[in-house]
Parts: C-alpha cells; sequence; structure tokens
C-alpha cells in the first residue's frame, strides 16, 4: 500500500514537471519585457496651473487663474482659491455653524475639466440654496492614492461632515504608477499581507528625473506565493480556479493587482474618514464607454460588493448616465474626442447627488 502511494506520488511530481517543462518550451512563460527609459513626456492641460507637491506629486497653485485652452470646447478659465481648491471662494479651517461641509476628493471629473467654475457638479451643489459647503479638492490625474493623500494632507483639515470620494475607473489603474506619463513623479502604495499598505516613494522626486520603473511592483508577496509564481503551470491554474472562487462569490470579481490594492486604499480612506468623525460616500463617475452600455464591468460589481462589505454608501451615477445618453446621446453629457463631462454632465450629476442628499436630509 506504501509502496503504491509513493509510486502515485513519484509520477505526480514528474507529470507536473514534464507539464512545467514543456509548457516553458512552447512559449507560454510570461514575457518580460525591458524597463526602456522615458525620452519623451505629454504635455498635459493642466501644466499652466499645477506645481509639484513633495507628498502628492501634483497640486493646483494657490490663488491661480488659468488659461486652459483644446480643440475639443471653448477655452476656460481655471480659476483656484487660497487653498488651491477650484473656483474663488475661499473657506475658512472652522466651519460656518449651521453648515454642511462637504469635501469633494477626485480626479478631472470632480475638478470639472472642460467646464467653468461655476458649472463643475461641486459648484452646482454648493449654488443650490441649502445650507453647505462643497470644497472641490479634484485634481487632473490623480490616482485613488493620491485621492486619499489629499485628504490626509489637506481636507481632513477643514473638519468636512461629509467626504465624497469621487472614483473614476481609471483611477486604480493610475495607483500602480511612480510617474505619470507627463513626467510628474507620485507617490504609491504598496499593499502587504491582511491589506497593509506601505507608502512609497515620498518625498516625491522632482518632475521629470524618474525615467525607469514606471509601473513598480504593488502586491508584496511572501517566499511561497513568489516560488509558485515562477511555475508557468501554477499561473495557468490559477486563472481557472480563481473564476470559479469568483462565481461561487467567495472572492470579488475584479482580482487584478489594481484592484487588490485599490480596494486596500478605499478601505483605509473610509476608516480614517470615519476616524474624524465624518461619514465617507463614494460617487462612481462613469466614463462613456459605461455610459453608453448597461453591462456591469467586474470593476464596478466589485466596487459594488466593497461598498456593501464596509457599509459604505455609493451613488452610482452610471445608470442616470444611461438613461441620458440612451435619450439625448452621448456628445450632450461627453465632450466630443475629450470624454470628460459637458456642463450638461455635470447637471446631470449634480442631480442625482442632490437626490441623495435630500433622501438623507443634507
Amino acid at each position: 500500500m506504501k509502496k503504491n502511494i509513493l509510486i502515485a506520488l513519484i509520477s505526480l511530481v514528474l507529470t507536473l514537471g514534464i507539464a512545467e517543462f514543456v509548457l516553458r518550451v512552447v512559449g507560454l512563460e510570461e514575457v518580460k519585457f525591458r524597463d526602456l527609459p522615458r525620452i519623451s513626456w505629454a504635455n498635459v492641460p493642466e501644466n499652466v496651473w499645477v506645481e509639484h507637491h513633495p507628498v502628492l506629486g501634483w497640486y493646483a497653485q494657490k490663488n491661480k487663474a488659468a488659461l486652459l485652452e483644446s480643440a475639443h470646447f471653448p477655452q476656460v478659465i481655471v480659476h483656484t482659491n487660497s487653498a488651491g481648491f477650484r473656483g474663488s471662494r475661499d473657506y475658512s479651517l472652522s466651519k460656518p455653524a449651521d453648515v454642511i461641509r462637504i469635501a469633494a476628493l477626485g480626479d478631472s471629473f470632480v475638478f470639472g475639466f472642460g467646464v467653468r467654475d461655476e458649472d463643475a457638479f461641486p459648484a452646482l451643489l454648493e449654488s443650490s440654496g441649502k445650507q453647505r459647503e462643497i470644497l472641490n479638492l479634484g485634481v487632473p490625474g490623480y490616482g485613488i492614492d493620491q485621492i486619499y493623500l489629499s485628504y490626509k494632507e489637506i481636507a481632513k483639515q477643514y473638519r468636512p461632515n461629509i467626504v465624497l470620494i469621487g472614483i473614476f475607473p481609471e483611477d486604480f489603474w493610475r495607483a500602480t504608477r511612480a510617474f505619470a506619463d507627463s513626467g510628474h513623479a507620485k507617490p504609491y502604495f504598496t499593499v502587504g499581507l491582511f491589506g497593509k499598505l506601505t507608502l512609497r516613494n515620498v518625498p516625491v522626486p522632482p518632475p521629470f528625473t524618474l525615467t525607469r520603473g514606471q509601473f513598480p511592483p504593488v502586491i508584496e508577496k511572501n517566499t511561497a506565493q513568489s516560488l509558485l509564481n515562477m511555475s508557468v503551470l501554477y499561473r495557468l491554474a490559477r486563472k481557472p480556479f480563481m473564476k470559479l472562487l469568483r462565481n461561487m462569490r467567495l472572492i470579488d470579481p475584479d482580482t487584478s493587482d489594481e484592484w487588490v490594492l485599490g480596494r486596500a486604499i478605499l478601505g483605509q480612506m473610509i476608516e480614517d474618514v470615519r476616524s474624524e468623525g465624518a461619514v465617507p460616500v463614494m460617487v462612481l463617475l462613469p466614463p462613456r464607454d459605461w455610459a453608453e452600455s448597461s453591462r456591469k464591468t467586474t470593476q464596478e460589481r466589485s466596487l459594488v460588493r466593497f461598498a456593501e462589505r464596509e457599509k459604505v454608501d455609493l451613488i452610482n451615477l452610471r445608470p442616470a448616465f444611461n438613461d441620458a445618453v440612451a435619450k439625448d446621446g452621448l456628445e450632450t453629457y461627453y465632450i466630443k474626442h475629450d470624454w470628460h463631462w459637458t456642463p450638461q454632465g455635470h447637471a446631470l450629476a449634480a442631480r442625482a447627488i442632490e437626490d441623495y442628499f435630500n433622501q438623507k436630509g443634507n
């Protein structure tokens, strides 16, 4: 009996070894791309009003008026206040009595890229006649890591009652970078066992000084994981196994590194916001392809699952944009060839968020 078991084990090891060898020979090994240095940089429009920041990577210059020019929309004058927020209005650190203060965090969609200060949805929410202040801390190009850090570094000083976390799908991918295509270096996190986050690249180096390693490893692996990942057979077997776990709803639909990292960052941000006595609210900002399709992506389903698990409100703007685009056409709500929101897109977002506030009594 023992002899048969030993023979079976030896046969299994030999079979796995042969399978691994064959897979490597036929070329299914992962391709290792050379990390070539960057020799050119993208010229992004926001360069005229942002500057280097030692923690955030880049941030708006204070008290700035800048001309935003594009072939896709009329010229826009961008204003920032004394704290670098979008718009000319200043806010005291101490919140006025009987006022609900809301910090709106996010990327260019929250900032209002391509529209006037007063047409961005945070400004529309503030001008609704309610006793509320909306601080627009949106910054073009930010990833979910910088969005979180902008809360820690700036927003929490203003003691908001509510923190709107604007989430655009690309924000998770951006968090995996050590520098942007514009040449601006940025902070990034790595996530270890049990979701522990470690901040890297801070103080952030000056622009154009990093030319290699744009996408560093962001998921820390233990020795066993590292050894397993060396096996082609393991990597091939892992995919159907992960699919099975997703179908059984034992794990999130999105199993990418960017989601694993982004989920950890979002979780820490929500914990920090709550510890300061504020209410976190996630706002899902749909890109144009989401607005044109009713099919939910793995990322959207993962965000919904995350919100349920963390018991945090999620304002999903996708249904509102689905209905509006189907009725009025894509270019009514998205700038043609640019694909940020038009003033009508921001107005639509503001109405949906206003409906949420009314339901909550805010």
